[in-house]
């Protein structure tokens, strides 16, 4: 009888191993080959899946997005809506050594995006789905009364997403070892503002 091969687990273990090629040997070595040997997969059986490194990319673009729904979507509520909020945010800054390697993955890949319109899509979609959550967030302490009703919420969820990024990019800038407890004191502060 012919085995069965979860193809969903296949293509989530073959991105994560291209992470670990990217994190460790960098963008020149990320290629369909030295994937495959990561996965510990015939380079043959692994184009059956991504015919082309685009679509490898595009679609580990689209796991980092995934992986940070899920760990949003798993986190237990905080005390307050407020606090709640928070521990959402948080999950989409580089605080432990999952988060750091889906930024990295995000940010290279993304940097390619710029000048391959093949990878543009998929990097947009991330970008959208981080403005859409910014949007929601606003909008939800606006409606629960965590944040002022005078401010203006696109400019606010403009300038949650920018402080996001910025704190993402200067945690990635840094050594691991290094604490991080700044960057939650700067989005806690700036969540705190909003009222």
């Amino acid at each position: 009888m012919p085995r069965l091969i979860d193809h969903k687990a296949r293509e989530l273990e073959v991105a994560e191993a291209a992470w670990r090629v990217l994190q460790r040997d960098g963008i020149k070595k990320l290629s369909v080959r030295t994937v495959a040997a990561e996965a510990g997969l015939a380079t043959a059986s692994l184009r059956r899946a991504f015919p082309t490194q685009r679509s490898l990319f595009a679609y580990s673009l689209d796991c980092v997005q995934q992986r940070v729904n899920h760990r949003i979507a798993s986190a237990a509520p905080g005390p307050s809506l407020r606090e709640t909020v928070e521990v959402a945010m948080l999950q989409l800054l580089p605080l432990d050594e999952e988060r750091r390697l889906e930024m990295e993955v995000f940010l290279v890949i993304g940097s390619m995006a710029l000048s391959d319109v093949g990878l543009r899509p998929a990097y947009e979609n991330a970008n959208e789905a981080m403005a859409a959550g910014c949007r929601n967030i606003i909008d939800l302490l606006m409606r629960g009364g965590e944040a002022s009703p005078g401010l203006h919420p696109v400019t606010e969820a403009q300038r949650l997403h920018a402080l996001i990024d910025g704190l993402a990019l200067h945690l990635l800038r840094k050594d691991p070892k290094e604490p991080t407890t700044w960057a939650i004191d700067v989005l806690r502060s700036h969540l705190d503002s909003l009222r």
